[in-house]
């Protein structure tokens, strides 16, 4: 059981617009005042100089934290998503990726958390304590609006913990062994919270010929041609919908080629998983598109050896599909195979079943951002 408990925050002043100036880290915004703390040798080190400074103050009582992100109009409509910032011990339950990220300071940069909340109980205390709680800080971070509040010691903290403390929660980052770990735990149920796919691209793979590569593949895979080129924004707007109208029923692949050339490999029905050395012996991850990009089409056609390792020589973890793009069409990457967003339920049936995903299988959007607050490494 994950152990969720209220922790003495070292909060920072803050103005009312948030910067980041740089790359974000696994996607958790940087802003421009904490940069300095999670590039330093030692951040927990320095966490402890500003704490010693006054840089930071100290709240004196434990609590838990809400924080709200509002999206911008056309990109996160509709109601805000609510992280729960907390303290997650180290029995909490295992990572939900293999070889899960490891971040650069588990005090500052918080650990997205999914907790599994079918009826929804989980989503509607963080909506009560957000109306009741005190606000610490309300700002805009890039185009989105931030609001942080902290939920004193009541009824409904108890009720939130009480909630947690039955329900399967896996965190997406790596927990700190020895000591508590800062984190965010967002309901499945938050209507407004995206799961995006991670997607593959191919790079020194001696085996990748197009021709040969889609003969082959063919036994597995309907595949579709596009009209459209994937460089133009309407060309990937089509084939992020081609991609999805197409998974009905069946499991797909946008396989992205030079000269944005693109054409989407359509799983067959009926494919015998089990019998393949590289598919999963769990039949629930067998189910994921990324498992079957791997046993399928990495493994077997390519014979590309574990394309699920972390840090693969040949096969690279890609975050956006125009990124993925521009990398083949630069000559950066040979080819690139663009996923589908994971859907909720395929995520709650693998943590139900207790299994682990492959690296680098999904990011949730929005994303809480580092530096709203710190858990005190000296607590």
């Amino acid at each position: 059981m994950a152990r969720v408990l209220p922790f003495p925050a070292l909060l920072s002043t803050l103005g009312s617009h948030l910067e980041t100036d740089g790359p974000h880290s696994r996607g958790v915004p940087r802003p421009t005042h904490v940069r300095p703390l999670l590039e330093a040798p030692n951040p927990d080190a320095e966490l402890g100089r500003w704490r010693m400074s006054g840089a930071v103050l100290k709240d004196p009582r434990p609590a838990l934290y809400v924080v709200e992100i509002q999206g911008p109009a056309g990109v996160l409509e509709g109601p805000p998503v609510r992280f729960l910032l907390c303290s997650l011990t180290p029995d909490a339950a295992p990572p939900l990726e293999h070889e899960p990220y490891r971040p650069r300071s588990w005090c500052a940069e918080p650990t997205v958390t999914l907790a599994a909340d079918d009826h929804g109980l989980l989503r509607g205390l963080l909506a009560e304590a957000a109306a009741h709680g005190s606000l610490v800080w309300e700002g805009a971070l890039d185009r989105s609006h931030v609001v942080l509040r902290r939920i004193e010691p009541s009824p409904v903290s108890k009720r939130i913990q009480a909630v947690l403390d039955e329900a399967p929660i896996r965190p997406l980052a790596a927990l700190d062994e020895q000591r508590p770990t800062l984190a965010a735990v967002v309901p499945l149920s938050e209507p407004g919270l995206q799961l995006e796919p991670i997607h593959r691209a191919l790079k020194g793979v001696e085996t990748f010929k197009e021709e040969t590569f889609l003969t082959l593949v063919a036994a597995y895979a309907r595949i579709y041609d596009l009209d459209e080129p994937l460089t133009s924004p309407r060309g990937l707007a089509t084939a992020r919908e081609r991609l999805g109208t197409l998974i009905t029923g069946h499991h797909a692949v946008l396989l992205v080629l030079p000269e944005g050339r693109g054409k989407i490999l359509r799983f067959r029905q009926g494919l015998d998983l089990a019998h393949l050395k590289g598919a999963p012996r769990n039949p629930t991850l067998r189910s994921l598109d990324l498992a079957l990009l791997n046993s399928l089409v990495l493994r077997t056609v390519l014979g590309i050896r574990e394309p699920e390792e972390a840090g693969h020589p040949q096969v690279f973890p890609i975050r956006e599909l125009g990124e993925l793009v521009q990398g083949v069409e630069s000559g950066l990457f040979q080819a690139g195979f663009a996923l589908n967003p994971p859907p909720v339920w395929e995520v709650r049936a693998v943590m139900e079943a207790a299994a682990t995903l492959p690296s680098r299988t999904l990011r949730v959007e929005p994303q809480p951002p580092a530096g709203l607050l710190f858990l005190d490494p000296e607590a």
